[in-house]
C-alpha cells in the first residue's frame, strides 16, 4: 500500500473511531510504528487531525476543508453505494445539477448508461469522467478555478447556475444534523450549492456516515430544502424522525 492510500485510510478510521494510537495503526496496515508517526505528522500538516501522546484524534474544525485526493479515499464503498442508489432516481431525459463534492462524482460514475441527459457541473473530475459518454449533454458553468477540490467558483460560475433549472441536484457537503441541516467549509463551494438547489425541483442530498454530526461554519441547505437524503448507514437516534416530520424522505442503498 502506497503512503497516499495508507492516510486516505487512516484518515477513514479516524472519522469512525475520533482517535486512534500509533500501535494501533501499525498493526491495522502492517507497518512500522515509526512510518504510522510520520504519516500522522504529514496528516497534521494538513489540518486533518492533531498528534496525541501515543496517536491522534481527529481535528474538526469548523473551517478545515481536506483536499479532492484525500477526500476521494474516504468512505469508497460508502459512497459507491450512495451514488449507485442516486443515479438509480434519475430517468432518461433529466436535467440534473452535479455539485463539486466526491460523492456527486460516485453519481456520474453510475450515469454513463443513462439516455438523453444533461449534466451541468461545476466540478472538473466530473466534466472528464462523462466526458465520453455520447449520450450525455455535458455543461460546464466555467469560473474561478478552486485547485484543492478542482471546482469552478465564483461569479461566473454562479452566474452560470443561475441561467438554468435541473430536474434534480445530487450534492454534499462537510457535515449534517437535523437541526444545522448541512453545513459546509468553503463560501463559495456552498453559495454554488445553495444556487444549485434553488434551481432545482428536487434536492438530493448524499450524506455518507463521515457527515454525521460534523458541522462547517456555512449553512449550505436546511431540511426544508431537501427533497430526499440517501445514506449509507442508519442515521442516529431519533434523526429520521426528525427529518421525516420535515418532508425529506430517507434512502439506504441495498447491502
Amino acid at each position: 500500500m502506497f503512503g497516499i492510500e495508507r492516510r486516505n485510510s487512516l484518515l477513514s478510521l479516524l472519522h469512525d473511531k475520533k482517535s486512534i494510537t500509533v500501535q494501533e495503526a501499525a498493526a491495522i496496515f502492517q507497518v512500522t510504528e515509526e512510518t504510522i508517526r510520520r504519516d500522522l505528522k504529514v496528516m497534521e500538516g494538513q489540518g486533518l487531525l492533531i498528534r496525541t501522546h501515543g496517536g491522534a484524534v481527529l481535528a474538526d474544525d469548523i473551517k478545515s476543508e481536506a483536499s479532492l485526493e484525500i477526500r476521494e479515499g474516504i468512505n469508497i464503498k460508502g459512497k459507491n453505494k450512495i451514488g449507485r442508489m442516486a443515479a438509480s432516481l434519475v430517468k432518461d431525459g433529466d436535467t440534473l445539477f452535479l455539485d463539486a463534492s466526491t460523492s456527486s462524482l460516485y453519481v456520474a460514475r453510475h450515469l454513463k448508461e443513462k439516455k438523453g441527459l444533461t449534466v451541468i457541473t461545476n466540478a472538473e473530475r466530473i466534466i472528464l469522467e462523462l466526458a465520453q459518454c455520447d449520450d450525455i449533454t455535458l455543461i460546464s458553468t466555467g469560473g474561478f478555478v478552486r485547485r484543492k477540490s478542482l471546482s469552478c467558483v465564483g461569479k461566473a460560475a454562479e452566474n452560470a447556475v443561475s441561467s438554468y433549472h435541473a430536474d434534480k441536484v445530487f450534492f454534499s457537503c462537510k457535515g449534517f444534523s437535523p437541526r444545522l441541516g448541512a453545513t459546509d467549509s468553503n463560501e463559495q463551494e456552498s453559495n454554488i450549492r445553495r444556487l444549485m438547489i434553488q434551481h432545482s425541483t428536487e434536492a438530493v442530498f448524499l450524506c455518507d456516515h463521515t457527515k454525521f454530526d460534523r458541522v462547517g461554519y456555512i449553512a449550505t441547505a436546511h431540511l426544508e430544502d431537501i427533497t430526499c437524503l440517501i445514506s449509507d448507514t442508519p442515521l442516529p437516534g431519533d434523526w429520521e424522525t426528525q427529518i421525516a416530520g420535515k418532508g425529506v424522505k430517507v434512502i439506504y442503498p441495498n447491502p
